[in-house]
């Protein structure tokens, strides 16, 4: 499906605009967008592209695609699964990249400029870019944005999607409409012992409270498994059998909107995330984690939908002295640091306490209360925090992290 795109994609990366010329362009571009004329500018450093001025209503369609995707898990599992397969990216930085609106639990993270600032900033933007920053900026000269400046890789998935990248098309697609859906226990026994045998397994070590939804199967993927139950079954233990293993657990994480995960967890870029209703029986494990020497924060929602983050208190306070410098940020204040360090700050609340409330704090945090708590170890010292996502995504970009190493 990505290839359908290729050729346009190609394309614009034969038309990508040198910044020098697209900074005097811009002004030329935006009036075009205001006149009818939607084609994007595509601008790149003179070997790839890299960014792309686009109209406001085309980002706002391409924004609710992806949030009509993200609000069904299968859907959601679908969309993690075609990103990683086509694109090497994860969902969280496609939303990342668009700007997120509430009703994924962050409010964007552009701010406005008019064309003239938007001119002078697009070099630094650009090279923000290539540090793997986000560079979205809404441009516009009045109340409303005319146009927006986003990264050229999530143009790219822009232009898959409108190029017949749907759900409808994937292997794995769930749509009770049109195609035929099939539990995974079924498609196992269909399969054989060894697919049978592995699904069974896989139940057994399922999180409690997951769904499973049923997906959709093309028939050139079920030969394909056909023939790995057929060399399992004759050499148990060879490439096969890892990688019908390995298949069996991505679907079942994409019955559970969790999407596809990579093998190789050094190179997974995604935090791990827990539905909120699960966090109290699992924090004990969490904080165990953390002290043997976790860095990546616990994401914390309902239904797939990242609310809260879960980090080390060392952490929030590298967040809370960036948070201190810029003042504040449009979606974010300053970060609180508990009693007695802010006289009026939140209390540290001890371990057992903290079970007893945490998934309240999540549910205020769902409805769009900046709830959170600091828990306490064993010596009463703020050992973790629980917090809004929006609060701590607001400061990450900031973060001096080869400083702190």
């Amino acid at each position: 499906m990505y290839d359908d795109t290729s050729e346009v994609v190609r394309e614009f990366e034969a038309e990508a605009w040198p910044l020098e010329a697209a900074a005097d362009s811009l002004h030329q571009v935006i009036d075009g967008f205001q006149d009818g004329d939607t084609r994007p500018l595509v601008i790149g450093d003179g070997d790839e592209p890299v960014l792309v001025v686009l109209a406001i209503a085309d980002l706002a369609d391409f924004r609710a695609r992806v949030n009509d995707l993200l609000s069904n898990p299968v859907d959601a599992g679908w969309l993690r699964y075609w990103l990683r397969s086509n694109f090497d990216m994860s969902s969280e930085r496609l939303v990342e990249l668009l700007g997120v609106d509430a009703d994924h639990g962050l409010s964007s993270l552009a701010s406005q400029v008019n064309v003239e600032q938007a001119a002078t900033l697009m070099p630094d933007h650009l090279r923000r870019t290539e540090a793997g920053g986000n560079p979205l900026m809404l441009i516009g000269d009045g109340m409303m944005a005319t146009a927006a400046l986003l990264a050229f890789p999530a143009f790219q998935v822009l232009l898959a999607l409108e190029g017949g990248g749907t759900v409808e098309d994937d292997s794995c697609a769930h749509d009770d409409e049109e195609k035929p859906t099939t539990p995974l226990e079924v498609l196992a026994e269909r399969l054989g012992p060894v697919s049978t045998q592995l699904v069974a397994q896989i139940n057994a070590g399922r999180e409690p409270g997951l769904p499973r939804y049923e997906l959709h199967f093309e028939d050139e993927l079920v030969d394909h498994l056909h023939e790995l139950e057929s060399r399992a079954q004759r050499a148990p233990g060879s490439e096969a059998y890892v990688e019908l293993n390995d298949l069996l657990h991505q679907f079942d994480e994409m019955r559970s909107g969790q999407g596809e995960l990579d093998d190789d967890e050094e190179e997974l870029d995604e935090a791990p995330y827990l539905e909120a209703t699960d966090l109290r029986a699992a924090l004990p494990d969490l904080r165990d984690n953390f002290r043997e020497g976790a860095d990546d924060p616990y994401l914390i929602g309902y239904d797939g939908r990242p609310l809260a983050g879960l980090i080390t208190f060392d952490l929030y306070e590298e967040l809370q002295r960036v948070s201190v410098e810029l003042g504040g940020a449009d979606e974010a204040p300053v970060l609180p640091l508990p009693q007695p360090r802010w006289e009026n700050g939140p209390e540290v609340l001890i371990f057992e306490a903290s079970l007893a409330v945490c998934e309240a704090v999540i549910e205020d945090i769902s409805n769009g209360e900046g709830s959170m708590i600091f828990i306490a170890d064993e010596d009463g010292d703020p050992e973790l925090v629980l917090a809004p996502l929006v609060w701590l995504w607001a400061y990450v970009d900031h973060l001096d992290l080869e400083g702190a190493v």
